[in-house]
């Protein structure tokens, strides 16, 4: 596994998604636009993604979430393993900003599998559900459906947040993730593009295979849904 850093994100994403990506490429428009909004972002934890490269499609999980168990983030992220026999190329990006209207930062090369196994054993207990309206903010219990409502006092809905039992113990999960992630060797992403590509020193294995079994999995993946605002959208 190796780290890119001071990349072109969107450009190395895409050129990424390219080499294995058939069906569903439009998949990563949203990906541009989470990852568009999220360098602009004042929150750090906006900063932080895992991106999975599929035969059919592509998902951004904010890292924060994915940790978080039974969040929409954990629960897509682990499904590929648990419930196909996909190939996934797994990725965590690190946003560091904008220069000439190019979103710049890290690339962290990541055994899906492995990580996988990180995720379940890693992830914290859920807490309670930060709902976040135009005026404010309020909690509910972690297991109560959220209607997408406006609040008589905070006036419309936003969007809503999964929040850990133990903020604490789900900042050690990621600054342990950043920690384990700066001790990768440094990689050449022209040159990792090109093995995924065939054009390297490894072939990419072929997609017939996995497209057969895509196939039969893709509608019971979870939903892409539409670009996020700042934590995670709600349409209504």
């Amino acid at each position: 596994m190796q780290k890119f850093e001071n990349v072109d994100i969107l450009k190395s994403l895409k050129a990424i998604m390219q080499t294995h990506t058939e069906h569903f490429q439009s998949d990563f428009d949203i990906d541009v636009k989470t990852l568009k909004q999220a360098a602009k972002s004042q929150n750090p934890e906006d900063k932080k993604y895992l991106w999975i490269c599929r035969p059919a499609g592509t998902w951004c999980l904010r890292e924060r979430d994915t940790f978080i168990k039974g969040s929409r983030e954990h629960n897509t992220f682990c499904f590929y393993a648990e419930q196909t026999r996909d190939k996934i190329l797994a990725y965590a990006v690190e946003l560091t900003g904008i220069e000439k209207g190019r979103v710049t930062g890290n690339l962290y090369e990541l055994d899906y599998q492995k990580h996988y196994e990180h995720v379940k054993d890693a992830s914290v207990d859920p807490g309670a559900t930060k709902l976040i309206y135009e005026n404010g903010e309020r909690t509910q219990e972690a297991d109560r459906r959220i209607t997408g409502d406006a609040d008589p006092d905070l006036g419309k809905f936003l969007s809503f947040e999964e929040q850990p039992k133990d903020p604490a113990a789900l900042q050690g999960v990621l600054r342990g993730e950043k920690h384990s992630r700066e001790r990768l060797k440094s990689g050449d992403i022209k040159e990792h593009i090109e093995t995924l590509s065939g054009k390297g020193k490894e072939k990419k294995p072929s997609l017939r295979a996995q497209l057969a079994q895509d196939k039969k999995t893709v509608n019971a993946a979870p939903k892409k849904q539409a670009a996020k605002t700042k934590n995670k959208g709600l349409e209504v």
